[in-house]
């Protein structure tokens, strides 16, 4: 049995896992929006790499056919769920995770139905077809204007090559020839994958750290990292820091009845409302129907309520809306920034209203 080639698959791939796992749970960095998509399918992506990695070794240790189908399944999803990342950063058809799962269960199912060899043959063609429709896919705009892309692109395309030259071998000189065993054997094939892996990993994080980085103004995930900073300016003055969360109970409402639109109007009614009553308040709007007001420690909570509820309700002629919604105020003490990011994740995670708590 060949083992090296087989450890540095699994090393790779356990890699590739710790890595995007690290990159995404660093404690109190935002993990919203675009980044968040990026980890989550090429963090999919490096466990069913691994996952296949461990299926070789069962295989070779006798673990039969089962271990066959569920590794070529996998080994196939692994550079479809890539493909179906780099869809989801350039805003494509969600039809890449659909494709890549029924890729890997139609492989599951061949194996099964053909020879191990033949099996190995349609296995190598769909990650083949999956590696190429990547590296076409990261060339794609927007997502190509993001650096990593290029690594990201010439990883999958050699891979791509790679695996075609793997079947050209086998149709001119047989999975049995020399030329195979010096060329497209499975111990080599095994390498190249973690090569693979690891350029794609490198490749992954860079991008994922632009997208971390840079998140676009007006969005949720700007917000929460506006306001670590400004939790963090304000507790540099003050040794605590009074956060008021906003809440507009009736907003899913107002989304059903009017539009999403209007939502984020009222949404942004509170923003400059707040504002207006509170000089020197920052603000901001972490999560789909809440606001949050940052002051320091010591401020009087009734005054904020009622300054803010005034202003808000003389807000809503202006935009057109007869009623005005009420507002839910919530009132916590903290005294670093995690505590800020704490209670701006107990928000973004909770249940929608209307829902069981």
């Amino acid at each position: 049995m060949a083992v090296l080639d087989l450890i540095a698959a699994i090393a790779a791939a356990a890699l590739a896992v710790t890595v995007l796992f690290l990159a995404h749970g660093r404690h109190g960095d935002d993990r919203g929006g675009p980044r968040a998509e990026l980890v989550r399918y090429f963090g999919a992506a490096a466990l069913a790499a691994l996952a296949c990695a461990f299926l070789n070794v069962l295989e070779e240790t006798g673990g039969g056919t089962f271990a066959a189908a569920v590794g070529n399944a996998t080994n196939v999803l692994a550079p479809g769920l890539a493909w179906a990342g780099v869809r989801r950063l350039n805003a494509r058809p969600s039809i890449g995770a659909l494709s890549a799962g029924a890729g890997a269960i139609l492989m599951l199912a061949v194996t099964y139905v053909v020879s191990l060899d033949e099996a190995m043959l349609v296995k190598t063609a769909a990650i083949a077809a999956f590696s190429a429709l990547t590296a076409i896919e990261a060339r794609r705009r927007p997502v190509d204007a993001i650096r990593g892309t290029v690594l990201l692109a010439a990883a999958m395309g050699v891979f791509a090559a790679f695996n075609i030259g793997r079947l050209i071998v086998a149709g001119t000189a047989g999975v049995n020839s020399a030329l195979w065993e010096k060329l497209a054997s499975a111990e080599i094939t095994s390498v190249v994958s973690a090569l693979a892996i690891m350029i794609v990993t490198a490749a992954a994080v860079q991008m994922g750290r632009q997208l971390d980085d840079d998140p676009a103004p007006g969005t949720r995930a700007h917000d929460r990292g506006a306001l670590r900073r400004d939790a963090a300016s304000l507790l540099h003055a003050h040794a605590r820091v009074d956060v008021f969360v906003v809440r507009l109970p009736e907003l899913d409402l107002i989304r059903a009845a009017h539009s999403s639109d209007r939502a984020e109007q009222m949404l942004t009614s509170l923003v400059d409302a707040a504002r207006a009553a509170l000089p020197g308040v920052a603000t901001g709007m972490p999560a789909r129907d809440t606001v949050f007001l940052l002051l320091p420690a010591g401020t009087d909570a009734a005054h904020v309520e009622r300054s803010v509820s005034e202003v808000f309700a003389a807000a809503m002629p202006a935009i057109g809306y007869d009623d005005t919604p009420d507002l839910a105020f919530e009132h916590h003490r903290v005294d670093d920034v995690d505590g800020v990011s704490l209670l701006m994740e107990s928000r973004r995670l909770r249940p929608r209203q209307g829902l069981a708590r």
